[in-house]
């Protein structure tokens, strides 16, 4: 008896959830193996340290392509839609002050920071992997160099889809929602495409190119859908400052630690994603 269209479609459903099961029962056993919480709390240290760095650097990168002035009005722009708690927007619109007319020891500092992810990232690695590479320090902060060189061509491509979004965006429920979705693929696209690089360039060993695609989409989805939620949660309110003295200052901080956590933790797991659909084969 052959199946109609629907019938196919319905196979064809079944099958790929089939094989995302699997992948995560994968997922799930090479991560069993280490306390990768923990692996991913030391990467977060890293992060924090560079992640100033690397913001300013894709600022730099931005102005030379789109020239000073106009990237600093499009990250105005941006802020406008940044959370007003803890003085975001005003934070943002500094960061797009500085970052384009960085000058040359500057530049040169806020790189060597900046390659602190990389170190971190190895390190990481070879702990889930069970390895020990030699010139963990010295090799990572060099490997992550081609990532801080893409990083400042997605802060372009960035800024310029803010600049080409309508003004409608900002006010009434239909622009909100679309406001949403499209700040959702713009975060999805750019985050997979930084995770490419990385896990290209981090691996234990030779990956395929399917794979390294297939698992950063995955993450780039994760991590794109995460963030806008915490963004979402900071604008329009949470109360988090009850178990700091009632400080939602201080609430907001430790809850912008626990995203960074959350984020390191999803590229960790992104990897084993990464590995387990390249021993599929």
């Amino acid at each position: 008896m052959t199946q109609g269209p629907f019938g196919h479609v319905v196979a064809m459903v079944r099958h790929w959830a089939a094989v995302a099961r699997q992948l995560a029962a994968d997922v799930r056993r090479r991560a069993s193996g280490h306390d990768i919480m923990l692996v991913a709390a030391g990467l977060t240290l890293y992060a924090g340290i560079a992640i100033v760095p690397l913001l300013l650097l894709g600022l730099y990168g931005a102005g030379l392509v789109l020239g000073v002035d106009r990237v600093a009005d499009l990250v105005g722009h941006l802020a406008q839609f940044a959370p007003s708690n803890l003085g975001v927007p005003s934070l943002v619109r500094m960061l797009g002050d500085i970052g384009p007319r960085l000058g040359i020891p500057s530049l040169i500092a806020s790189v060597l920071t900046a390659t602190t992810y990389g170190e971190g990232l190895r390190r990481a690695v070879d702990t889930l992997e069970g390895s020990q590479r030699s010139n963990r320090t010295l090799a990572g902060r060099i490997r992550v160099l081609p990532y801080l060189g893409v990083f400042p061509l997605v802060t372009v491509a960035g800024l310029v889809t803010v600049a080409t979004l309508p003004d409608m965006l900002v006010g009434g429920t239909p622009g909100r929602v679309l406001g949403v979705y499209l700040t959702f693929w713009i975060g999805w696209l750019s985050a997979s495409a930084l995770l490419i690089v990385l896990y290209r360039l981090f691996a234990g060993r030779v990956l395929r190119w399917p794979a390294i695609v297939w698992g950063s989409l995955a993450t780039g989805s994760f991590l794109a859908g995460m963030s806008l939620g915490w963004v979402l949660v900071l604008r329009y309110g949470l109360a988090v400052g009850s178990a700091y003295g009632g400080s939602e200052q201080l609430g907001r901080i430790v809850l912008f630690a626990v995203y960074l956590l959350f984020v390191q933790l999803a590229v960790l797991l992104g990897y084993l994603l990464v590995l387990a659909i390249d021993d599929r084969r």
